[in-house]
């Protein structure tokens, strides 16, 4: 399995609280972990599964350079549009 994810913060949340997130090893080989992603599982409480995976390391961080603009109109979140 060679596939690559980008995540979001929800469906961390989720896998974190019913103590699942492991399965995400299961489906792809690696798991990237967008900054503004990371900065809203961290301003979480200091006792969420997800805060507390982050802070262990889970997944690799990443800053993206840019976000194309059809990205930006899923309104995911704290994406801002390149000009």
């Amino acid at each position: 399995m060679a596939e690559t994810w980008v995540v979001n913060a929800s469906p961390l949340i989720v896998l974190a609280k019913a103590g699942r997130l492991g399965l995400t090893g299961d489906l792809c080989s690696a798991i990237l972990l967008p900054d503004a992603v990371a900065h809203e599982l961290l301003a979480g409480p200091a006792d969420d599964p997800a805060r507390l995976a982050v802070l262990a390391g889970w997944g690799r961080r990443v800053s993206p350079r840019e976000i194309p603009s059809h990205l930006v109109a899923w309104g995911l979140g704290a994406l801002k549009p390149l000009d």
